[in-house]
């Protein structure tokens, strides 16, 4: 046995996790052909607590399926020690890199580091080394369980953004259709705005609970949150109607189906027929496969009024599980992903499922995601690069441009609330997005 491998005086006054994985680590060793893979929770500032249990329990059933054991560590990390497979199997290193790369890319600058993969016939001395760093480490906070706050609480933020003006909590941004002009080549290509989504901001939600000292990360009580302030979007929206610029591109609105089947979208719904406006409807994926049943028959109202429908919030993973056509509706929104670039067969493969001519690519945040979109056949895009693009070109044309710069521009492109839009000299020029193509 190699004397750097951990004995039971090297590891004496460790936390109990560590002793017990010493202790498998032992074991293990004289059955041969073990593994041990490690998920360094503890190297992430905060991991979030869904992802967290969405991790656990991964591992968990990777040990259930390969009698193997996993063992929490007092830093966060998760340990697992289980036999090596020949690849293919719940617990293949490559597949769990994969997976857990996904999942933590957004609080990780390299989440290909995140998982650590073992041999414990012939990576003694790593393995040991990586006991021994634990010994020192600080625990990390509790993740597992999440305290829910008190209803009242809830209450009392809903009232709080009840009474902010609602200009304040969205935003508008543009999206737009590249096609080819008469001539050949990628300088012939003209750009229309297509549409300018409102939605409410999750930034300035939780910068106004933050204010009030109920900051929160957690996202889905946003999203309820903002479900709750629907109703006050669809009457300002309805009341903006009468005032807004011509040749302003189409408004898409994002909204909850239970907003979608109430009486009040069918007041909303009427008064735009009778303004000449169709708004489009956005429902996010997961809204969607909620309820089926209800989806369809928010599907029916929505359609039945002339009003566009859009299937938003489409990752590309989901696109591996789901076919966002079958939803029946008018448009999809693809979300952005760097990873596109070097998509995998399987993306590929799902990505076949879709029709590019009925396919937004949103979050474009660089040039890649639109050189992306147009290698694939996609020619309607959004994101903040889009609005950069939008924002130079007004300022190229625009009477009122030099006392402007690009940034100033960009922000008033995307702002509701009056009180941003009023340094704006040519508002009929912001709201078009942009100048009037011969």
């Amino acid at each position: 046995m190699n004397a750097t491998f951990p004995n039971r005086a090297t590891v004496a006054g460790a936390p109990t996790g560590e002793r017990l994985l010493a202790d498998a680590i032992r074991r293990a060793q004289r059955s041969g052909n073990q593994q041990l893979i490690a998920l360094h929770l503890g190297s992430l500032p905060l991991p979030r607590p869904h992802h967290r249990r969405i991790a656990r329990a991964l591992l968990q059933d990777a040990a259930s399926r390969r009698d193997g054991q996993l063992f929490p560590m007092r830093n966060g990390d998760l340990a697992l020690v289980t036999a090596i497979t020949d690849g293919g199997g719940e617990t293949d290193p490559v597949r769990l890199a994969t997976i857990f790369a996904e999942l933590f890319k957004a609080d990780r600058p390299d989440p290909a580091g995140i998982l650590s993969v073992w041999s414990i016939e012939h990576d003694q001395e790593r393995i040991f080394e990586y006991l021994q760093s634990l010994m020192g480490q600080e625990p990390a906070p509790t993740l597992d369980e999440e305290i829910a706050p008190p209803p009242h609480q809830v209450e009392d933020i809903a009232s709080l953004l009840a009474t902010a003006r609602i200009g304040d909590l969205t935003r508008r941004q543009t999206a737009i259709e590249i096609s080819p002009g008469p001539a050949s080549g990628a300088r012939a290509r003209t750009i229309r705005p297509l549409f300018r989504e409102v939605t409410f901001s999750l930034d300035v939600l939780e910068a106004r609970l933050a204010a009030a000292g109920r900051a929160s990360s957690d996202p889905y009580l946003f999203r309820h949150l903002a479900g709750r302030l629907d109703l006050r979007m669809i009457e300002q929206v309805a009341e903006d109607f009468s005032r807004e610029t011509s040749g302003a591109p189409r408004l898409h609105l994002n909204l909850t189906i239970e907003t979608l089947l109430s009486a009040e979208f069918d007041r909303f719904a009427d008064r735009c027929v009778a303004l000449g406006r169709k708004p489009g409807v956005e429902v996010p994926l997961i809204e969607a496969c909620r309820d089926p049943e209800q989806f369809a028959a928010a599907r029916t109202r929505v359609q039945s009024r002339g009003f566009p429908l859009v299937i938003d919030g489409i990752s590309p993973l989901a696109l591996q599980f789901a076919n966002p056509l079958a939803f029946g509706a008018d448009l999809v929104k693809l979300n952005w992903d760097s990873t596109l670039a070097h998509a995998q067969p399987e993306f590929l493969t799902a990505f076949k499922r879709l029709d590019p001519a009925r396919t937004v690519l949103q979050h474009a945040q660089t040039e890649d995601a639109i050189a992306f979109g147009l290698d694939h056949g996609i020619t309607r895009f959004q994101g903040r690069y889009i609005d950069t693009m939008l924002a130079a070109a007004r300022l190229q044309s625009c009477p009122s441009a030099a006392g402007c710069n690009l940034r100033q521009c960009t922000e008033r492109g995307s702002a509701v609330s009056p009180a941003t839009r009023r340094f704006c000299l040519n508002l009929p020029l912001l709201d078009r997005g942009l100048p009037e193509q011969r």
